[in-house]
């Protein structure tokens, strides 16, 4: 049992104790992971980006079921993303696929989640209650709370709906009083809002003034990560994972707590895209270029 997260303002480090690895160069047990989540019981879910597949692992690293094939139809991929996972149901998204797909944890197809345009990232507050946000010119900048059929409960304005295309684009998470928690991906800038939408804060931590941007075909286009992902343990500190201008890109995670301090950094052994946090506070990273999924367990230093 890992030691639980300490307050806000207590932490002065963290160190990483890697306690599982799934997967390496030596075998074809992952090809290209692009998403990761437990459940309760400690069993793993993976989305395969190389073998279009969704994978179940026990709490030891062994593979229980995978399924899944390249296709556009009921429980295929074409690019399998980002997991969501409520007590009964896991729901994955897709890069090349509008909607979210559902399934039981047994890895059977459920149903289908009706949503316009691709979902870029998602968190399950419950089954008939999904927070997303999506890539789309016509609403940008907005966290919509989904129900189990894809209707639109309410909507969160988060940035300028002027915002040049993707300047606005999110990872996100949320806390357990609701307070949403927001990383740009290509701009310095992390926000708190409570549960009414209210900005409680906005937050730099490097400095970044300038977007970079490159013509891409006929647009003007953002193509290097300030942030790349956000994840909370069991406290409310926040995890966030640096992109190309982190001293070691990719690698350097910044901790802040709550209210906004930034608290202390660490480095992942290896460059990740993304990373996540379980219920136990055990922190979930990538290795060798998606073929290894490592598990640690965070340990935290007091002052």
């Amino acid at each position: 049992m890992n030691l639980p997260g300490l307050g806000g303002n207590d932490i002065q480090k963290i160190l990483l104790e890697e306690v599982l690895s799934i997967g390496s160069l030596e075998d074809d047990v992952l090809f290209q992971w692009v998403g990761v989540i437990s459940d309760s019981t400690g069993h793993i879910y993976v989305t395969d980006n190389m073998d279009y597949s969704l994978k179940k692992f026990d709490d030891k690293g062994n593979l229980i079921k995978k399924t899944g094939r390249k296709g556009q139809g009921p429980g295929e991929f074409l690019a399998p993303r980002y997991l969501g996972i409520s007590s009964e149901l896991l729901y994955v998204t897709d890069q090349f696929k509008s909607g979210i797909q559902v399934f039981d944890k047994d890895l059977n197809y459920s149903h289908g989640i009706s949503v316009s345009v691709p979902v870029y990232d998602l968190k399950v507050l419950e089954d008939d209650e999904i927070a997303v946000t999506t890539v789309s010119t016509a609403k940008a900048g907005m966290i919509f709370i989904l129900n189990s059929k894809g209707k639109i409960k309410r909507e969160l304005q988060y940035s300028d709906k002027k915002s040049r295309l993707l300047t606005d684009v999110v990872n996100f998470d949320l806390d357990s009083q609701g307070n949403l928690y927001l990383v740009y991906n290509y701009q310095d800038k992390i926000e708190k809002f409570d549960p009414e939408g209210i900005k409680i804060w906005s937050q730099k931590l490097l400095g970044i003034k300038d977007i970079k941007k490159e013509k891409i075909g006929q647009f003007v286009l953002p193509t290097k990560f300030v942030y790349k992902d956000i994840a909370l343990d069991s406290s409310g500190n926040l995890f966030i994972l640096g992109g190309s201008f982190s001293k070691n890109p990719s690698c350097d995670v910044y901790v802040l707590s709550p209210g906004g301090k930034h608290l202390t950094t660490f480095t992942l052994p290896d460059s990740s895209h993304c990373i996540y946090i379980d219920s136990n506070d055990f922190l979930y990273s990538r290795a060798d270029e998606g073929v290894t999924l490592n598990k640690f367990k965070i340990k935290y230093v007091p002052e």
